[in-house]
């Protein structure tokens, strides 16, 4: 028997209280990481390999706004997100933070920032999309969204031939949306 310090009660350790707090646990780890696992594994089809700078691999946006109304419902009922601008002489910035089934359960602002011009020097009309889209891919990526991505698993192709396969894809591109 062992005297509890803070209530004064008597109890007795068993493998049965050891085993339950392991099973406790684990089923709150696995509630923890019901989000993250849904949306883990990208969809080869919707990324796409960008070679300038240092490189690396782009993710569908419509892709990832499908994946969180698939989970949560539409956006605006389930999911939603509000963007801040804010804007300098050569830079536009975002602030996006997201909210989940509850209006009041949001988390952010995730930021990102973009100039204005473009590569030519020109005013460039699509920033403020571009900030804005960025922000909330890096938003969408703290609920696991296409972590598979942002952990660099995408840099294998033998990783991505995989996951062509356990998702059985047999082509590199969607004909058709469901």
């Amino acid at each position: 028997m062992v005297k509890d310090i803070l209530f004064g009660e008597k109890y007795e350790r068993t493998n049965m209280t050891v085993k339950n707090s392991v099973e406790e646990l684990t089923s709150v780890r696995i509630k923890n990481k019901n989000i993250w696992d849904q949306v883990k594994q990208t969809d080869p089809r919707f990324t796409k390999k960008v070679d300038f700078g240092r490189g690396f691999t782009s993710i569908d946006p419509m892709y990832q706004i499908g994946k969180m109304t698939e989970i949560f419902g539409p956006v605006g009922q389930g999911w939603g997100y509000v963007v801040n601008y804010h804007y300098t002489d050569k830079y536009i910035s975002a602030e996006v933070s997201v909210w989940t089934e509850d209006r009041k359960n949001f988390y952010g602002p995730v930021c990102s920032l973009m100039p204005l011009q473009n590569s030519k020097g020109k005013f460039d009309d699509e920033a403020g999309k571009k900030v804005m889209t960025d922000a909330l891919t890096k938003a969408f990526s703290h609920l696991g969204m296409s972590a598979d991505v942002f952990l660099g698993l995408f840099d294998s192709s033998k990783y991505v031939e995989q996951v062509k396969k356990d998702l059985g894809i047999d082509q590199d591109k969607v004909t058709k949306i469901s």
